[in-house]
């Protein structure tokens, strides 16, 4: 490349840079198309350059261009270094590009087709990450010659195989969109390219020079305008350790042992395949009180995972070491993945509360017989406070048909018996005296009575033991026995 044409491609490329800025408020957001035109500007093909160019303003830069548009414009020879690149933010850049294009000379020594198609490629991944994804891209290819290099290439005496043997130039992905243009019949390498870059169909053959003007500039004409890409993107959810979901919403109880992490690969897009492929994989447990952090190495399901159009696809990744996770605390999973030929990185955060079998188990069961337990003692105590709680008793003298009157008796309580008035359990007066005994609840289910007038029970006993309902005969004064009862009240 002449001196002159440095100069001229600072320059230009100086203008572009101060112009961009003033307008990046009003089009940045628009962002529309990715067009790149990658252009020969070895010497062999200096006798057709003027043409060539002039077709490139015509058909492409003013016919194809939009204000929101990026543009690329890659010369490459001796090496491939972009000579405009930036988006269209009114119509008269279109004016900068042309001018761009009247200076360019073709004058190198070489044909470094390799790093020509990296640096085009490098546009395309960057830009897509910066959202220029809503378009399929156009790229414009043209060549007069086979691959050669000068000692300073990455690709140095690299034939085609060797060349697309690099990570970013092999992935196929990355060509939809790419036309090629070869001039002369000697070209060999193109060809081949365009296969291996799966656009063989879109290689254009222009072997009369003299008719170039036309049939390139009828063949551009004839390119379809770029169409609106289908929206969507890969996602990796639904995660699990071994079986147990993952919850995002609340700590997940897991089993300390587990070493192995599953979750679903997932094609938003409704139609378009997709591709993943992961490059790394790690993890990190950092506890509650935040003092321990773990690092964790995951080896994820390795080589190219393809989905169709709203597929869906599980996936799964084993810890390098068994899993050290104990205790509560933030599981953090980092995936780094090329995705549809861009890199990506995904990142997931779980609650997790990691405990052994046992402590699982016993954790189940635990809160089971803590339960069991307290109802259980309330049972118990119930059935003591039961027994201990006043009972209502009634006297009642066999023969009679009085009505009784109840009586309610605590622990320890003594109610007399006899003919005095007033008493709860009343006999008759002239049978018997004032108080003929007393009654004592001494236990939950234990009465004595209490003999007081002696000579009606025909014995001097000073207390026995008695159990309701049974029996007791009273001798009278005249003489005669009266039967009485003390027994629970019954309404």
């Amino acid at each position: 490349m002449s001196k002159i044409s440095k100069k001229l491609i600072s320059l230009f490329a100086a203008f572009a840079f101060i112009l961009i800025p003033l307008f990046s408020d009003d089009a940045s957001s628009q962002k529309g198309k990715i067009i790149i035109v990658i252009l020969d500007v070895s010497g062999s093909i200096k006798k057709q350059f003027p043409d060539i160019t002039k077709i490139i303003d015509r058909s492409i830069v003013q016919d194809r261009l939009n204000v929101g548009d990026y543009f690329v414009l890659i010369p490459f020879g001796d090496s491939a270094q972009p000579m405009y690149s930036g988006q269209l933010l009114r119509e008269e850049d279109k004016a900068s590009i042309s001018n761009t294009l009247k200076v360019m000379k073709a004058d190198n020594n070489f044909t470094d087709i390799g790093t020509a198609i990296k640096t085009g490629l490098g546009y395309i991944v960057d830009l897509k990450k910066k959202d220029y994804n809503l378009y399929e891209p156009l790229v414009l290819f043209i060549t007069d010659g086979d691959i050669t290099t000068p000692e300073t290439s990455a690709f140095h005496n690299q034939d085609v195989d060797e060349i697309f043997e690099d990570e970013l130039i092999g992935n196929q992905r990355l060509y939809d969109g790419w036309h090629y243009v070869g001039i002369g019949k000697n070209l060999n390498d193109l060809p081949l390219i365009a296969k291996k870059s799966g656009r063989e169909n879109y290689l254009l053959r222009i072997e009369d020079l003299d008719g170039l003007e036309f049939i390139l500039d009828d063949w551009i004409s004839k390119i379809p305008e770029q169409t609106l890409l289908e929206q969507g993107e890969i996602l990796l959810d639904d995660f699990r350790l071994k079986s147990t979901p993952l919850s995002k919403d609340e700590t997940t109880l897991i089993i300390s042992s587990t070493d192995e992490i599953n979750f679903n690969i997932i094609n938003t897009y409704e139609k378009t395949p997709s591709e993943i492929e992961f490059i790394s994989a790690d993890a990190t447990f950092q506890t509650d009180d935040r003092k321990t952090v773990v690092p964790i190495k995951i080896n994820p399901e390795t080589g190219a995972i393809s989905l169709l159009g709203s597929e869906t696809k599980n996936s799964s990744g084993a810890f390098l070491a068994q899993s050290p996770l104990k205790g509560k605390g933030i599981l953090k999973i980092h995936f780094t993945a090329n995705v549809n030929g861009n890199e990506k990185r995904f990142n997931e955060e779980f609650s997790v509360d990691a405990k052994t079998q046992f402590e699982i188990v016993f954790g189940k069961i635990f809160p089971a017989l803590l339960i069991i337990l307290i109802l259980a003692l309330i049972l118990t105590v119930l059935m003591i406070a039961r027994k201990f709680r006043p009972v209502k008793i009634v006297m009642e003298v066999v023969g009679k048909n009085e009505k009784p009157r109840p009586v309610s008796m605590k622990m320890k309580k003594r109610i007399e018996f006899g003919s005095k008035n007033g008493l709860a359990f009343k006999l008759d007066q002239e049978l018997f005296s004032a108080v003929v005994g007393q009654i004592q609840r001494v236990g939950p289910n234990r009465w004595t009575v209490i003999p007081r007038d002696f000579n009606a029970f025909n014995d001097e006993t000073r207390k026995f033991d008695y159990s309701l309902g049974n029996s007791i005969k009273l001798k009278t004064k005249d003489e005669s026995n009266v039967t009485i009862k003390f027994k629970k009240f019954k309404k």
